[in-house]
């Protein structure tokens, strides 16, 4: 992408001069038979949309219309291209169409303090860059990368304009460090309070900081914490209510009890039952979507970075019945038209990865062709260009309102572990991004 050139090249530099869930889709033996055979015949006449340059991005712009969430789904974690056009999306929909929240698929406290900074005085990109830092949680190069610092210079810069009440927020959606809340709560002159707050913070960071961790000593000692989370939620919502704040401290304290009590329940329910631990993770940060939304009024519009495993409507694929979505339930709950769900994917390239989970050291890993008969195969058949697939455009084409195999890799990747599911793609997605061939993340180091 010509118009990255530069932007890419500073950020690279500046990594020397200084010196970001795991998504593991269940599989399902019994997946209906594929009625696609792209390698026979391909359907050349399916509508696509250049994918070069920013300007191209007035066709998806288009098609988001006056929806108020956007969901932007990815096939991996640790993709440079994916990253640096949701960068160009975000910034498009907050100038031109009052997004005025960024939500990522990150730690709650981590991603607060990101949005404390965008929030606060003028900052250059090494201030950035030092930053996301914060994300030390394993894969820490999923938002701890120059990509994403990109962006968060580029917010910060934006604000400044802007009086508090319109700045635009960054917050993150997912529950692993459930017992890392914003920060200690130094405000509240609550006994009752603070001892909960600290029982349950010394309780799991006595597992090395790790929820992983609480979840094998669940599955092998057979230990539960459950009552202190509930213990917790309990107080702060007495006190604070469960939603509807209009004081960012009471939307916090709010949140921390959400945040505790679904990440521990979360956690303990991954070593028994794997398809409703993924329902717990899912409906929470569906959930907390909606509470910032609220928190933020009736103008507020959300652009969510997130797996393509959340981001679509999971009914359109193998995943269908047992399992549910983040795209699912806001579309069900906000209506389908205030929703607009999307996701990337990529024919071959390399992706920035750790396996096994918790690895300290991060690959450059290759990805390797799609298996022939997938969906990223008809596109690469298409023809090797960036293209951008509005559904509707091709949604009443029988070809393609079938199943087919749609490739998904989590955060910890080997290079061979890649997940085939199957979707019917315009259905689960309102839109399709596809890069022929990608590049890896650029860390930042610790």
């Amino acid at each position: 992408m010509k118009f990255q050139n530069l932007q890419n090249k500073f950020f690279i530099i500046l990594a020397f001069t200084l010196l970001a869930c795991s998504t593991t889709l269940p599989t399902n033996k019994n997946t209906e038979t594929v009625k696609i055979a792209a390698a026979k015949t391909i359907d050349k006449a399916i509508p696509y949309y250049p994918l070069e340059n920013e300007k191209d991005l007035d066709v998806l712009l288009n098609a988001i219309n006056d929806a108020r969430v956007v969901l932007l789904g990815e096939s991996t974690h640790g993709t440079h291209e994916y990253y640096k056009w949701s960068e160009e999306i975000t910034k498009r929909l907050v100038t031109e169409k009052g997004f005025n929240l960024v939500l990522v698929e990150g730690d709650w406290a981590d991603s607060y303090k990101v949005n404390q900074f965008i929030k606060g005085p003028l900052q250059d990109s090494i201030a950035a860059v030092k930053l996301l830092k914060v994300y030390d949680r394993w894969p820490e190069y999923m938002w701890g990368n120059y990509e994403i610092a990109s962006m968060i210079f580029w917010l910060n810069q934006f604000n400044q304009e802007k009086a508090d009440e319109k700045k635009v927020g960054f917050y993150g959606l997912d529950l692993y460090s459930f017992w890392d809340w914003s920060e200690p709560n130094n405000i509240v002159k609550d006994t009752i309070l603070i001892n909960a707050e600290k029982k349950v913070r010394k309780t799991f960071t006595s597992y090395n900081n790790s929820a992983l961790t609480y979840s094998r000593k669940v599955e092998d000692l057979k230990v539960n914490h459950q009552n202190l989370t509930e213990n917790l939620s309990k107080i702060i919502t007495e006190r604070y209510g469960k939603t509807g704040a209009t004081k960012e401290s009471t939307f916090l304290m709010q949140q921390e009890a959400l945040l505790a009590l679904e990440g521990e329940r979360y956690f303990r329910t991954m070593v028994t039952n794997r398809q409703k631990s993924w329902n717990i993770r899912d409906t929470y940060m569906a959930e907390t979507i909606k509470r910032i939304l609220l928190f933020y009024g009736e103008n507020a519009k959300a652009v969510i970075w997130i797996h393509n495993a959340h981001s679509g409507d999971v009914d359109y694929s193998n995943m269908k019945g047992a399992y549910t979505s983040v795209g699912k339930i806001l579309k069900n709950e906000l209506g389908s038209k205030q929703v607009f769900t999307s996701a990337f994917g990529t024919y071959e390239g390399y992706v920035m990865t750790g396996y096994p989970w918790y690895s300290t050291i991060k690959k450059n890993q290759p990805l390797s062709k799609a298996k022939k008969g997938s969906w990223e195969y008809v596109l690469h058949e298409l023809g090797p260009e960036n293209k951008i697939l509005i559904s509707k455009d091709f949604e009443k084409n029988h070809r393609y309102n079938q199943s087919i195999p749609f490739r998904s890799v989590g955060a910890s990747f080997s290079g061979t572990n890649e997940v085939y599911g199957t979707s019917i793609i315009p259905k689960r997605y309102d839109a399709f991004l596809y890069i022929d061939s990608t590049t890896a993340l650029h860390p930042i180091t610790r």
